[in-house]
């Protein structure tokens, strides 16, 4: 798979290996790297990423894909060949962000379906080197034909399509008579499109290999596509028989390579000129007739290829680079004489040593570059330098792998550049181009010669250096399947274990749906429930030189949190933010009332208070510098802080903006335009610190030389801003300015909110940080970076974007509140600026602000908040918007460059938005109706403890106050001293007159002033006096002291004595909140009550920049190296040393943390009341083997090379319970030998007598013999015990050679006593070939605990093998069965116990054919046989114990390869994946006529999933459904496919099957798909694999309800709800339940 390569677009599409998904990664410009340039010298040039634009998912299984020019110069199209003979030409719209089909072609007729044996490489495409045309294979040696139409000869809107009509050439016909093509190329250098076909006249098998071994040709034909016609060039026939693929040889040498088993060969202009073996047995493929032409260099290599899973590429003229099938990187270099190849070099440059006996790692080589490769794409781009001002051509390679692992290289071609910088080192220092005859006689112009590629064969290999840029992680393919619980808890949660890649290069992926940070310290809060947590930095600032300059010159992102700030409903705490978390009890914090906000001003040297009440300004020291208030009987509900705006919303809707003064350095009141009215629905602030958004007139600048305005519709993902020149002067000497802004609204018509706000204001003296006049912001940096904007969601639904300060309308996009697919901004040209909807401006009264619905009906969800954010790291620059409705779903956006052509303003933003799809769906419509339930319950169960406890805590606090008193005075003293001696070095700063203030504070300073503010409207002191009295009781306990190690001063240890003393006496504990989920909450909202807020932007949480989204199923938006927005559920997890329970009842609330004990890290709040400090899992890019965020699930990545040198695989894994930890089958690689076939010869080596009757040696115990050339490599099985939680090998159990493992499984056997163990079973087979008869062994281990190894506490664990017993006969699968072990042989089963070391057999039934899978509920069994379908058993254990047949499938031609059952209360089905990737449903209704009284199973349904299963695992549900009022028993299916996808299987409830197959029946008939691909026919099997019966159409296929009700707009929603007769709130609800039952992980 290639793709072509352009010099205006370096766009480049790849389909991934579960064939249903499309992605559509970019290769953009990214971090700097250090590049060769002219001179052989490295210089700074930025390095190529890749940057996922897009996902769609197609209804087909791609099986090619080609890039061609477009109908428009410059522009590329993408052509897709989907099974069965169909191919799709798309175009990315750059408008919207998709994907548009431009034609399909579909070849599926009756006269062209001729099925042959070689019908398994149809469908492939292939792209003539000048873009004339495109071929694809399809039926029996026939070539369908895509013309197209040149490309910039005249107006691009002349040309109405790209192509013309196509049409079929039968090869067969004609004077070509090509039959049996295996492969095909385009030749380039021809004045026609002329095509390489290799083929097979007369078909081989192997025993033909005696007679004929030159059975393969090649015909060279040239198409004329005005006639419609083909004439051949040229034929070369009796070439080698295992001849597989073709490489087109670029000129001067030109011809074909052909690439076999143990040979290449090239061929030119008709003729044979060079065979080069791989091997020395490569001679017996040859025939007589090339026997002249064999070239010998690289048969010492005993090199054997697969050509079909290999991938080959020049990147010279005469080099190649090639990758084999088992992970070899080589070099091939073409040796000609003009243009007669003589021979060809091959050497390794990556990948394991192939011509060792234990294959390992060679020395000095690219690991990285070697992987199983898949397809491959060569793309050619020009960089350049931003210093030199060069053009530096690059070549950039996209190598897919098999092993879930893809790479995006570049291969540096240093011949040139050493060449060139050697001849200029010779030249003169004057640099007049005179040769230095020094440097030519003593310097080191020999050395320069010898260097030189080609003058040693030794060292033309280190002209290319490959350099791996970037790459991709996959989940496939999928060997098995295993569930286990996260770091071997037992109540953890549950983590997936999938065996991934194939026999040459396996590895381990432990992948979850949540991410789980780490706890690293938890901590059950005193008091109050707490509602709402923030951490802010700030600044210690000294006054040096008449300026105010910061002390810590750190950078920002590495600074420490100064204060974490706790909000209840009737208090605030404040703790210092240091090695340990302590509570702080005079500050200048407002503590009497809850906080509705928290943010940073001036640089994070000052931190923004917002409550009910009013606004506090507190410096780093805690003291207060400003404090503001409202109006009387006005209250603050929300607040939104960024520097330097603080935003707030009173309770009546209406907003008001307080800004800094830069004269000054405080919050004034800033007057507002109309655009925020008081029927707005919710605002955000974002300041655009990267310069992302840009307006239209720098578009404009950006594209005018890029051609006509018709162009300028190009997007682009990241466009540059200007900084603000408002915000300049707003930090410089501001004098009036404010006034004039203000006077300049008030004529716009803003309001100016009002009554003048209150301010209190404390005295400026000595201890003053006020600067003098003409003093500046010179010790603030950082202020002031970047735009700010103000994002306003209106009444009627549109989202303003507002620029601050100028209050400017920037961008308007029409009915947000629909969440639409694409965000356009319209002109804001003639809009009012009020912003007032319809109703408003008839005279109607609008609903309060708080209740006032939008969408698209009555009780549809509404957007609730929003937020727009830079995510990623430091070096993305990409701007989201995040929004989350009532009901708890959350829309995405990303913002990539457009610029509006009508109407468009030059100062307009030139931006859009567009949805980025996630799969987390989070309906819960009643969130907010049982956290308010919730939050009720709490304040009850805790105004009644603290009802009882009053008298007792206030006896104590009474004698302890004196001691405690004086605590404090000694610790302020002692602070005082240090903070005096620290200023000693910095001169008179303000920590000197904070000292003196705090003398007057404590009698009437600010905490009196703080009291005297009024008090919240709606709250009463009853409740609050209860609250102080609690917090005063334990206001010096250090309750965080086990984490960071506190310092122990006097204050703390008067304190704890104290809390000590009131702990003596048992206290009643609070009572447990009473839920009643059926009751409703008839209890009106508030006014006065703070808006609970949803979205918190979190700054840097483990390396990125995230969105914490609290709701019913809380979630983490994370954007990582690839800039696509990732959705990920949360919920905290363990500690590193498992202490500490998971948290069950969700987060609320989460800030980030940084501090020495957690870097980087994040505090979260659980609706329990508990806080938590946690930190994110070491990322992949961070440490090999951590995890990778940037994926549809956190997954972790873990490579068999690791824990195995060399080549290897996994072949299956079982999690053991008890233990917590895996065992898992891994290969290694050995070379292949065969076993003495003389009976005689093997008992004289066992030195045993052999009797005539009996042969004493068994096959698989005799001596290996080694054969004489080119052994194929073999697997080497072993058994490895990994640890849960460092997944490293503990143990491992070597098995016999040629011993491969079948099946590893988690049993639960019952032993001596009748207790049940769990145990784990490994069945294994001999494989010696079809003449020796095969024989297998059971395996049954146990994991026991051992001591450790000092400094390894991972390794308390070890295999201990209970029994070994040898059967005769494959093993090909094990079960448990009510104690019992059921172990299939061949077409026997044998059901065994376990007694004294050895398996005792207990049962046998007779399958008659091959049985290959085994399952058991309960009493019953379910086999799955390769040929005879499925068997449903039962197992009598009382009287005499045996196996029966209640039913089976008399269907014989049904390959089942797994089967297990499916449970709903009462309720049974079988559930049997076939080895075609097909799921079939069966029933046991021995009532039903049909059944013949429950012999025959009964077929319901069948799915196709399209690609083989690997693996069925059953588990019960997450929640159960309610059936009658009482919860139905639920179990459900996990499915793992090849291709690496993840299914899951459950039954539904009746009614919710009908109303979702509605749905489902609307969608497949009113939805255009894309690629006009048909869902229906996608998921049906295939008509030649039916087994006479017709479909059962009983499935719902989620992925295509899913699109539309997770991240669909919402009026589709209700169109397709409402054609069905039901609503959207009914079908989400459904979806909803089912998306709970199998949310495991």
């Amino acid at each position: 798979m290639k793709a072509g390569s352009t010099e205006d677009n370096d766009d480049y599409m790849y389909n991934n290996s579960t064939g249903e998904e499309f992605d559509l990664p970019m290769i953009r410009e990214g971090g700097r790297e250090q590049r060769r340039g002219a001179d052989g010298k490295r210089e700074s040039a930025k390095r190529p990423q890749m940057h996922l634009v897009g996902r769609w998912r197609l209804y087909g299984q791609i099986m090619d894909m080609q890039a061609v020019r477009g109908a428009q110069q410059g522009l590329e199209c993408l052509l897709l060949s989907f099974a069965e003979a169909k191919m799709a030409l798309v175009s990315f719209d750059a408008a919207t962000q998709g994907i548009v089909t431009e034609s399909i072609h579909y070849y599926e007729h009756e006269e062209l379906m001729h099925r042959t044996c070689n019908d398994d490489v149809t469908c492939a495409l292939r792209v003539d080197p000048e873009g004339r045309c495109v071929a694809m294979r399809i039926y029996d040696d026939q070539l369908a034909v895509l013309p197209l139409v040149a490309a910039g000869g005249g107006d691009p809107r002349e040309a109405k399509k790209p192509y013309a009509d196509s049409y079929v050439v039968n090869m067969r016909q004609g004077d070509s008579g090509v039959r049996g093509i295996r492969d095909f190329v385009f030749l380039g250098g021809y004045l026609e499109p002329t095509l390489a076909l290799l083929h097979e006249p007369v078909s081989m098998w192997a025993g033909m290999l005696d007679s004929a071994v030159d059975s393969c040709a090649i015909t060279v034909v040239s198409l004329d596509l005005t006639r419609r016609s083909v004439s051949t060039l040229s034929t070369t026939s009796r070439l080698p028989y295992d001849c597989q693929t073709l490489l087109a040889v670029p000129e001067p040498i030109g011809g074909v390579l052909i690439l076999g088993t143990s040979q290449i060969t090239h061929v030119a202009n008709g003729a044979v000129s060079c065979v080069s073996v791989l091997n020395k047995a490569a001679a017996h493929s040859i025939g007589v007739g090339l026997l002249d032409y064999i070239d010998a260099t690289n048969e010492d290599l005993e090199l054997l290829l697969s050509p079909p899973s290999c991938a080959c590429v020049f990147v010279g003229s005469n080099t190649a680079a090639m990758w084999t099938h088992q992970g070899f990187c080589f070099l091939l270099r073409l040796e000609s004489d003009g243009r007669v190849l003589k021979r060809i070099v091959a050497k390794q440059i990556a990948g394991p040593d192939s011509r060792c006996e234990t294959p390992g790692p060679i020395a000095n080589t690219w690991d990285d570059v070697g992987i199983l490769p898949s397809c491959l794409a060569e793309l050619r781009v020009s960089y350049d330098d931003d210093e030199s001002g060069a053009s530096l051509d690059s070549l950039l390679l996209f190598v897919g792998g098999k092993a879930g692992r893809s790479i995006l290289l570049e291969v540096d071609d240093r011949g040139e550049s050493s060449q060139a910088g050697k001849e200029s080192g010779r030249l003169g220092a004057a640099g007049d181009g005179t040769m230095d005859i020094d440097a030519e006689l003593y310097g080191d112009a020999p050395l320069a010669r010898s260097s030189l590629p080609g003058a040693a064969d030794q060292t033309w290999t280190d002209r290319y250096c490959f350099t791996v840029y970037d790459e991709l992680l996959g989940t496939g393919p999928v060997v098995a399947m295993e569930v286990g619980t996260a770091g071997g808890a037992r109540d953890g949660g549950l983590e997936l274990v999938t065996c991934g890649g194939n026999e040459w290069r396996g590895c381990l992926r432990v992948q979850q749906r949540h991410i789980q940070p780490e706890t690293i310290a938890s901590f059950d809060l005193p008091g109050a429930p707490v509602r709402r947590v923030w951490t802010v930095r700030c600044l210690k600032e000294y006054n040096i030189g008449g300026a105010m300059q910061a002390a810590d010159t750190a950078s920002l992102g590495e600074l420490h949190d100064t204060f974490m700030v706790l909000s209840r409903d009737l208090s605030t705490a404040v703790f210092a933010a240091g090695d340990d978390l302590q509570e702080l009890d005079r500050t200048g914090f407002f503590t009497d009332g809850p906080t509705i906000g928290v943010g940073e001003i001036l640089g994070s040297t000052r931190v923004v208070q917002v409550h009910a009440g009013g606004i506090r300004v507190v410096n780093a020291s805690g003291r207060e510098t400003q404090a503001l208030g409202v109006d009387e009987g006005q209250t603050i509900v929300w607040a939104e802080v960024a520097d330097p705006v603080v935003l707030v919303r009173l309770a009546g809707g209406e907003f008001r903006v307080y800004e800094v003064e830069a004269g000054s350095r405080e919050l004034r009141q800033t007057a507002l335009p109309g655009v925020f009215s008081r029927h707005a629905v919710t605002a955000a602030l974002f300041r655009d610190t990267k310069r992302v958004l840009g307006t239209n007139r720098e578009w404009t600048e950006r594209h005018s030389g890029a051609g006509d305005s018709a162009r300028a519709t190009t997007t682009t993902t990241a466009t540059a801003g200007v900084l603000d020149s408002d915000f300049d002067s707003l930090y410089a000497d501001a004098g009036s300015s404010h006034e004039r802004r203000r006077k300049r609204l008030s004529a716009m018509g803003g309001s100016g909110g009002g009554k003048a706000a209150r301010q209190t204001k404390k005295k400026r003296g000595a201890d003053s940080d006020v600067p003098g006049d003409g003093v500046g912001l010179a010790g603030a940096s950082g202020i002031g970076e970047g735009s700010l904007y103000a994002a306003l969601l209106a009444a009627n639904g549109d989202l303003w974007i507002i620029r601050l300060p100028q209050f400017e309308v920037v961008w308007i996009t029409r009915r947000f509140d629909l969440l639409p697919t694409t965000l356009s901004g319209g002109s804001a040209g003639g809009e009012d600026s009020s912003g007032s909807s319809d109703e408003e401006a008839e005279g109607g009264q609008q609903p309060d602000w708080r209740r006032r619905r939008l969408g698209a009906g009555a009780g549809s969800p509404r957007i609730d908040e929003l937020c727009l954010a830079h995510l990623g790291g430091d070096s993305i620059d990409t701007v989201h918007i995040v929004a989350v409705t009532t009901a708890g779903e959350v829309a995405v956006y990303r913002a990539f460059g457009h610029c509006e052509q009508a109407g468009a303003r030059d100062g307009e933003l030139a931006v859009r938005f567009t949805r980025v799809a996630h799969d987390v769906f989070a309906y819960e419509p009643d969130y907010e109706r049982i956290v308010r339930r919730a939050q009720a319950s709490q304040l009850d169960a805790y105004a009644a403890w603290s009802e009882q406890n009053r008298g007792r805590v206030e006896e104590r606090l009474v004698e302890s106050e004196h001691a405690v008193r004086e605590a404090r005075e000694r610790a302020r003293e002692k602070q005082q001293r240090e903070e005096a001696a620290e200023l000693a070095d910095w001169g008179e700063g303000d920590s000197e007159g904070e000292g003196e203030g705090e003398e007057g504070e404590g009698k009437g300073g600010a905490r009196s002033e703080s009291r005297a503010e009024p008090a919240p409207a709606g709250k009463g002191p009853s409740r609050a006096a209860e609250d102080d009295l609690y917090a005063d009781a334990a206001e010096h306990e250090n309750i965080f002291g086990g984490f960071g190690g506190g310092r122990e001063e006097a204050a703390e240890a008067a304190a704890e004595e104290a809390a000590e003393e009131v702990a003596e006496e048992p206290a009643e504990e609070p009572a447990e909140p009473i839920e009643d989920a059926a009751e409703p909450l008839d209890e009106p909202l508030d006014p006065a009550a703070p808006v609970a807020r949803r979205l918190t932007v979190l700054g840097n949480v483990g390396g990125y920049a995230a969105v914490f989204v609290a709701g019913a199923r809380a979630a983490l938006v994370v954007v990582g190296a690839k800039r696509y927005a990732r959705v990920h559920p949360v919920r905290l997890g363990r500690s590193a040393g498992g202490a500490g329970p998971a948290d069950p009842a969700g987060l609320v609330g989460v800030a980030r943390f940084h501090g020495a004990a957690c870097a980087h890290g994040l505090v979260a709040l659980s609706r329990a009341g508990t806080l938590a400090v946690a930190g994110l899992a070491a990322s992949a890019a961070a440490a090999r083997g951590g995890v990778e965020y940037d994926a549809p699930w956190p997954v972790r990545t873990l490579p068999v090379g690791t824990a195995h040198a060399g080549l290897g695989g996994l072949g299956g894994v079982a999690f053991h319970a008890p233990s917590g930890c895996y065992a898992a089958a891994a290969t290694g690689m050995a070379r292949f030998c065969i076993r003495e076939p003389n009976p005689d010869v093997a008992a004289a080596d066992a030195d045993v007598a052999r009797s005539d009757d009996q042969q004493l040696v068994p096959e698989h115990e005799r001596r290996a013999l080694r054969t004489s050339s080119a052994p194929p490599p073999a697997p080497q099985f072993h058994v490895d015990l990994l640890s849960p939680v460092t997944w490293e090998t503990i143990d491992s159990y070597d098995l016999a050679r040629d011993e491969h493992v079948v099946a590893v499984r988690a049993v639960e056997l019952e032993a001596e006593g009748g207790a049940t163990r769990a145990l784990v079973c490994v069945a294994t087979g001999f494989v010696l070939g079809e003449d020796v008869a095969a024989r297998g062994k059971v395996y049954v281990f146990d994991v026991i605990g051992v001591v450790p190894q000092p400094g390894r506490p991972q390794t308390s664990r070890r295999l201990k093998l209970l029994c070994e017993e040898e059967i005769r006969g494959c093993i090909s699968a094990v079960a448990d069965v009510r104690g019992l072990l059921a172990v299939s042989v061949g077409s026997k089963l044998f059901l065994r116990a376990l007694a004294a070391g050895a398996l005792v057999s207990v049962a046998f039934l007779d399958c008659q054919a091959w049985v290959r899978s085994l399952a058991a509920f309960r009493n019953f069994v379910l086999i799955g046989d390769l040929i005879n379908s499925l068997w449903f058993a039962g197992f009598q254990e009382d009287g005499p114990t045996r196996l029966h047949v209640l039913g089976r499938d008399y269907c014989n031609r049904l390959p089942v390869e797994h089967a297990d059952f499916l449970v709903l209360g009462p309720q049974l089905l079988l559930l049997a994946a076939d080895a075609h990737g097909c799921l079939h449903f069966f029933a046991y209704a021995p009532r039903d006529a049909a059944s013949l009284s429950g012999q025959r199973l009964l077929r319901r349904a069948e799915f196709n999933l399209r690609s083989p299963v690997t693996g069925l695992r059953r588990l019960n549900a997450a929640t159960a459904h309610a059936q009658g009022g009482a919860a139905a028993v639920q179990q459900v299916c996990l499915v793992s496919t090849a291709s690496g996808a993840l299914h899951a299987v459950s039954l539904l409830p009746e009614k919710s099957f009908k109303r979702l197959h509605r749905i489902n029946t609307h969608l497949v008939h009113c939805t255009q798909p894309l690629a006009a691909l048909n869902p229906r026919e996608f998921r049906a099997v295939p008509l030649h694999r039916r087994q006479h019966h017709a479909p059962r159409r009983a499935v719902l296929d989620a992925d295509l309800i899913l699109p539309l009700y997770a991240h669909g707009p919402l009026d589709r929603q209700g169109e397709a709800a409402q054609r069905d007769g039901t609503t959207p709130d009914r079908v989400l609800r459904d979806i909803a339940d089912a998306e709970r039952a199998i949310d495991f992980f």
